[in-house]
């Protein structure tokens, strides 16, 4: 009977999950992360299941993509994770285009958490079939379920390869804690390995689960021998892990640790990085600015030693010697419940805090999805413990309190959903919360355009209009005020801000670029465009790829094709990317007559980003021109299977019908046929 209860309980509190979010179901797709999709941007959607594994034996897995935004900073992340290509091909072919099914899946994926979680909170507080008890495991496990933080986690159809990798780590957690667990089992070690390293190759940002549960289980008075087994399969699957970090291009995200750099080292760790953890927790008690830019909201000093940076270290810091000083003494109740609170909550945090390695990203409300999780765990130690051999009054107020911090956290999360309901509420909401120029003019700008292109009324189409003037405005009067900022901190701010292009001098350049390319939309000539970004282009401190195709193209456009190389030259010693690799192969085709060089530039960007739409073009053209028919019959199939051109296609089909290559033509043909079923 007890067990019945528990499942009545817990299939309530997932119905109650699924019944809150129903209504995002049918939310259309945003003009924002989730056009990755829409658009093809990364990974194509496959027409036919055959056209699967033509992916997988033609491109592979080996797949890098950059992560970036440069409003939110100068950084980018080269990322690849190659089991999460192989689960989005077979997804995105069932799904093809459709809205309703990735959000379906992302909401099944949030409920099956939710349920890990309430099964997790029964597993170490057994309830004895006491329904206020289980009332109160179902009240905690809500807190998380519907905390508005996790709204963009859940409302990302982007996200859901996330949601899957924190669905295992949560198993994971679960089946390790469970009082009957085995503690050595070679088959339950086996599928725990497999488990996480499936869960690392999908999404890295749970990379520090093994330490989360040995300080959990530790924490919990458990042996050490027994922490060491239960977490040893965990600690053995990174090994891999880290080694295919170690020899792939996404190394070059961390700040190695040489004298030259020694000093942005330090000033990550001991005072970006506190200021950004007391961001994460005001935003955990307070979620009140909630945005799709929380990046720009995080408050920073303008010198190593004024106040707030200094409260920021000292409280991450204290935090951090306390939770060494209660670890050796958890027998007291006080270091226990302090412990237990913290430090799952605090490691589960670290990959987000720029401690391990920079981010584009400050902060971004997804970020909380996971370490959330565990802080909730250990507030649920805390409540329980309180409770128990407690008076029914003080069980019952304490209910009673929880319940109504959840009604007030769940409101706050559903007004949020209404947020999303589709792009321009997403950018309107977003407008509201913006607090720079650069950022107002940034959702102005998209606001407008959604407005006027995608609104077939006229007022929309006005209105539209508005904000894109109103944006352009705003971005012009920050311009000529950067000029002053830069002249006033630029001497005095930390070298990491200037890393990060969080200075006046790169805002300015980033406003310049916006500005120019929103003039651009509107039908500003090259040369205007040109010559308002040229001032901040100069010294090559802004490599962003966005900014870095613009100014390039412009360059280009403008026959400026020695300044094009330089800085391309300059850019390519800095990062990976075909916006680098492809205009520079050009130069060397062109401007040198050396065909070798451009041909093995092209192979490079091929190499690391073997399904970008332009490195196929390109490859195709550049054997087209140099004749070499074999070559650009082969390249011509691979754009035409990644872009679904028929034209492609059937240009590769008269080339290997003239080498009588009948394998390549049957399969090109059985593509053709798939294209146009598509239709």
């Amino acid at each position: 009977m007890k067990l019945k209860k528990d499942y009545i309980f817990c299939f309530i509190t997932g119905m109650t999950v699924f019944l809150f979010f129903l209504h995002t179901l049918g939310y259309p797709w945003r003009h924002f992360d989730e056009q990755i999709i829409y658009n093809e941007t990364i990974l194509p959607i496959p027409r036919s299941f055959s056209a699967i594994f033509e992916y997988l034996t033609l491109f592979g897995l080996n797949n890098y993509f950059e992560a970036s935004n440069p409003f939110y900073s100068t950084i980018s992340n080269l990322r690849s994770d190659p089991f999460n290509f192989f689960l989005i091909l077979f997804v995105s072919y069932f799904f093809q285009k459709s809205a309703f099914f990735y959000h379906l899946l992302s909401l099944i994926l949030h409920i099956f958490n939710t349920c890990l979680l309430f099964l997790i909170l029964n597993t170490v507080f057994p309830s004895n079939s006491n329904k206020t008890r289980l009332a109160l495991i179902s009240l905690l496990t809500l807190f998380w379920a519907l905390n508005p933080l996790n709204i963009e986690s859940i409302l990302f159809a982007t996200n859901w390869p996330a949601l899957l990798t924190y669905f295992i780590c949560f198993l994971i957690f679960y089946l390790s804690i469970k009082k009957e667990a085995s503690t050595g089992g070679l088959l339950q070690s086996t599928i725990i390995f497999v488990l996480f390293l499936v869960a690392l190759f999908t999404c890295e940002h749970t990379i520090t689960l093994p330490v989360v549960l040995f300080c959990y289980l530790f924490g919990n008075k458990t042996s050490l021998k027994t922490c060491i087994r239960k977490t040893l399969p965990l600690f053995f699957a990174t090994m891999p892990f880290i080694i295919y970090f170690l020899f792939s291009p996404t190394k070059n995200n961390l700040i190695s640790i040489h004298p030259n750099n020694l000093q942005l080292f330090c000033e990550r760790i001991f005072w970006l990085s506190p200021q950004i953890f007391f961001h994460f927790i005001k935003l955990i008690l307070f979620p009140l600015h909630l945005t799709i830019d929380q990046s720009a909201l995080v408050k920073l000093s303008n010198t190593l030693f004024e106040p707030y940076s200094i409260f920021c270290f000292t409280f991450m810091f204290g935090l951090i010697s306390f939770l060494i000083i209660a670890a050796v003494n958890l027998k007291q109740k006080l270091y226990f419940c302090f412990f237990i609170l913290f430090i799952p909550f605090f490691l589960s945090l670290a990959p987000f805090l720029h401690i391990i390695s920079p981010l584009y990203n400050l902060v971004s409300e997804r970020y909380f999805y996971f370490p959330l999780f565990f802080l909730t765990i250990g507030l649920s130690h805390i409540l329980f413990v309180l409770s128990n051999n407690a008076s029914i009054k003080k069980i019952a107020g304490i209910t009673t309190l929880t319940f109504l911090i959840v009604t007030s956290f769940s409101c706050k999360a559903y007004f949020r959903t209404m947020d999303w309901k589709d792009s321009a509420s997403l950018f309107m909401s977003a407008l509201k919360e913006s607090k720079s120029d650069l950022i107002k003019g940034l959702r102005m700008e998209m606001l407008g355009g959604v407005l006027y292109s995608y609104y077939g009324d006229s007022k929309s189409k006005e209105t539209g209009k508005r904000f894109i003037e109103e944006g352009l405005y705003i971005l012009e009067n920050s311009l000529r005020n950067l000029e002053l900022e830069k002249i006033k901190y630029q001497n005095h701010l930390p070298r990491i801000i200037k890393f990060y292009g969080l200075d006046p001098r790169t805002i300015q350049a980033k406003t310049a670029y916006l500005l120019a390319f929103t003039k651009l939309g509107l039908g500003t000539s090259h040369e205007k465009a040109y010559e308002l970004m040229k001032p901040h282009m100069e010294d090559f401190s802004i490599i962003d790829t966005q900014i870095l195709d613009l100014y390039t193209g412009l360059l280009f456009s403008l026959q400026k094709i020695d300044d094009a190389e330089t800085l391309l030259k300059h850019a390519l010693e800095k990062k990976l990317s075909p916006i680098i690799l492809l205009p520079l192969s050009e130069i060397y085709k062109n401007k040198y007559k050396d065909l070798s060089t451009a041909e093995n530039l092209l192979k490079k960007s091929f190499k690391y980003f073997p399904y970008d739409s332009s490195t196929l073009l390109s490859l195709k053209n550049f054997y087209l021109q140099i004749r070499r028919p074999y070559e650009y019959a082969f390249y011509s199939y691979l754009y035409g299977l990644r872009t679904h051109s028929k034209e492609s296609l059937e240009e590769s089909l008269k080339v290997y019908q003239s080498l009588y290559n009948q394998k390549m033509i049957d399969r090109i043909n059985t593509q053709l046929q798939y294209v146009e079923e598509k239709k």
